[in-house]
């Protein structure tokens, strides 16, 4: 029994041996790796690499604006104020393609009938009903919002909300920013190559981040729209497209 616990011990220590022998050569293999092991790394293949980020950005005009707008009425019978609702509605739209707007760029968003009642009293009886109907309208080019909302609203749209404005041809604005990006992540790489003394080597990966497309930019608080003074104020702004890579070079 004692010559086994004997031989128990060593095979510990052995263990232990082999165990500390690779955490030291991993330490000294560390050590060895330019760029502290964070910016440069092997691939499966055993070819050493330096990865860096790059980012482009590039400001443009939005091409589009957007704008909800319809009818809300009140009644204490929901038969009337429905009809009352369709038909400044029909004249609402009527006025949008009369300006142009094509039946693809205007959309229902919101078609809503909610009851009133009145919570003073025990029942909480009914006491009339709302009906609300709102669409919202791409306007292209931006210029003609002003007008669109000033007719739709001669037309009876009592709700005008949400006007904003989009980048919806982003294509060239992309190309851009991803040209940018790579010519970034170029740069830093060949700094990194020559800060640690090695020679930068052709790309191995080029990964792309998924931007997500620009938000919508809603009109500014002093540009709001001012119906009682003739042509709402309307002030675009620019949007801000962004690509972002991650990008592997070989060194040697």
């Amino acid at each position: 029994m004692s010559r086994m616990r004997r031989w128990t011990t060593a095979a510990a220590l052995v263990g232990l041996l082999i165990i500390g022998g690779g955490v030291i050569a991993a330490m000294g293999d560390v050590g060895r790796r330019p760029f502290g092991g964070q910016a440069a790394a092997e691939t499966p293949s055993g070819q050493r690499v330096v990865t860096v980020g790059g980012e482009g950005r590039v400001l443009v005009r939005p091409d589009t604006a957007q704008v909800v707008l319809g009818v809300m009425s009140q009644g204490p019978d929901l038969g009337p104020v429905q009809e009352t609702v369709n038909g400044q509605m029909d004249a609402v739209l009527a006025s949008l393609r009369d300006a142009g707007i094509p039946e693809e760029r205007i959309r229902t968003v919101a078609f809503n009938i909610s009851v009133d009642r009145d919570y003073q009293q025990p029942s909480a009886p009914i006491t009339g009903y709302t009906v609300t109907h709102l669409v919202q309208v791409k306007v292209k080019p931006i210029d003609q919002i002003s007008g669109i909302i000033d007719s739709a609203v001669a037309a009876g749209a009592n709700t005008v909300s949400e006007v904003s404005f989009v980048v919806e041809d982003r294509d060239a604005a992309v190309r851009q920013a991803r040209e940018q990006a790579i010519n970034d992540a170029r740069q830093k790489a060949q700094h990194l190559a020559q800060l640690a003394g090695v020679q930068l080597g052709p790309p191995v990966s080029i990964t792309e981040g998924a931007a997500p497309p620009p938000m919508p930019m809603p009109l500014a608080r002093d540009g709001a729209v001012e119906m009682a003074a003739g042509a709402a104020a309307i002030q675009p702004g620019e949007s801000e497209i962004v690509v972002s890579v991650v990008v592997s070079y070989g060194i040697q």
